[in-house]
């Protein structure tokens, strides 16, 4: 039987939890308050290094403390899973210990005769039964979503924490007519909507209508590139992407899950650090300066301070309304790219869109090397099936 931490109520039956035991051990030993740190390095050592090192010090820890909460969740998971969705034994005994306190109390009101006090009872003991009901079917929608793989990536540590306290019976009490859970660290007290709120779910409506849209783009730019239909307008669909699909309770999901369904490798968030060396002017328009420097994203602690700002909702430099624009703008760029599509020959939009037919060249010969006969059609250039020729404001190719 794996060994429990009496201090935490974790069982010790894995590494990462291990692991993050081991880290809180030794912040009792060394500080790892960055303000701290900071403060005696600048009296003894008047250097940053201490500073910087302080500060992986408590990432680290922190890593180590969301692994330990996953790997507890995963564990908790599994006791409701193997109980086919049961309270289990601790849930069970708490509710049988409160169901006999009240039967206590009703026969004490019974034996004094007190009509009042029978009936307020009576309603605790129905209360208590809807409790039990509702807690169940709260542990069950979490090991589904768990065992299905529906829980977003872009869930919080605060949440994912949440979730590992609230699905662990060694946490649970029963107060004030309802089953709460207490963290054993902190003495904080959650609700079943605490745990409700912090089974954060992937977006498969949104991201299925997404595709949808996407997929118009790209029977758009076939026309497009055709000559028959209309070009791309960057601005337009940037600005419908963002009033259509991303809003606050589901942009975690657009960035850190498989919105597209292009593979995990291929998400926004992995994405986001090569869109930003293409998009410099963002560090300008969040203006993070971590190192000090005056100069914002010209070193790897400003950046990754700018992709944490955009990509965490509990960061304090986190705006929705910039997150969201840069989502649009990556995916309006995504949809931009479907709407002209590949090419056998290799050859960029760019390359295609400034394409101009040979000499004795037919609109299938022009198409088939990558022109783009809606760039023609701009210029005022069209290809005429009577002369077989390319005819453009009096010239003819």
């Amino acid at each position: 039987m794996a060994k429990k931490d009496t201090t935490t109520g974790y069982e010790l039956s894995s590494n990462a939890i291990q692991s993050y035991l081991d880290a809180k051990t030794a912040q009792r030993n060394i500080s790892t308050n960055w303000d701290t740190a900071s403060d005696l390095s600048d009296q003894l050592l008047g250097s940053v290094q201490n500073r910087q090192e302080a500060k992986r010090v408590d990432e680290d820890n922190k890593r180590k403390e969301l692994e330990a909460h996953e790997e507890q969740f995963s564990n908790n998971i599994l006791k409701i899973t193997e109980s086919a969705g049961g309270m289990g034994e601790e849930y069970y005994g708490l509710a049988t210990e409160q169901a006999k306190l009240l039967q206590g109390e009703y026969m004490e009101a019974v034996r004094a005769g007190d009509k009042e006090a029978q009936t307020k009872i009576k309603m605790k003991l129905q209360g208590l039964a809807t409790s039990s009901g509702s807690l169940k079917e709260s542990l069950t929608i979490a090991a589904e979503l768990k065992n299905d793989g529906l829980l977003s990536n872009g869930r919080t540590a605060e949440e994912i924490k949440i979730a590992d306290i609230c699905t662990n019976p060694a946490n649970a009490i029963y107060q004030d007519g309802e089953y709460v859970w207490k963290d054993p660290e902190t003495g904080q007290t959650y609700t079943q909507v605490d745990l409700d709120k912090s089974l954060g779910q992937i977006d498969e409506v949104t991201s299925k209508a997404y595709l949808d849209y996407e997929m118009g783009q790209n029977e758009s730019g076939m026309n497009y590139v055709n000559g028959t239909g209309p070009d791309f307008d960057f601005n337009r669909i940037k600005t419908s992407i963002g009033d259509n699909f991303i809003k606050e309770d589901n942009i975690m999901s657009i960035i850190h899950d498989d919105f597209r369904k292009s593979g995990e490798s291929n998400t926004f968030k992995n994405d986001l650090s090569g869109y930003l060396e293409q998009m410099p002017d963002y560090y300008k328009t969040f203006n993070i300066d971590v190192d000090g420097d005056g100069i914002p994203g010209n070193s790897e602690e400003d950046k990754a301070a700018l992709v944490k700002a955009i990509t965490d909702k509990t960061d304090v430099n986190y705006d929705f309304k910039m997150s969201k624009n840069i989502v649009a703008d990556y995916l309006a760029r995504q949809s931009e790219e479907k709407f002209y599509g590949s090419h056998p020959s290799g050859k960029s939009t760019t390359e295609r869109k400034a394409m101009t037919p040979e000499k004795d060249e037919t609109e299938k010969m022009f198409l088939a090397r990558g022109g783009i006969m809606g760039e023609l059609v701009k210029k005022g250039t069209i290809w005429n099936e009577d002369l077989g020729k390319f005819v453009t404001r009096g010239r003819k190719y």
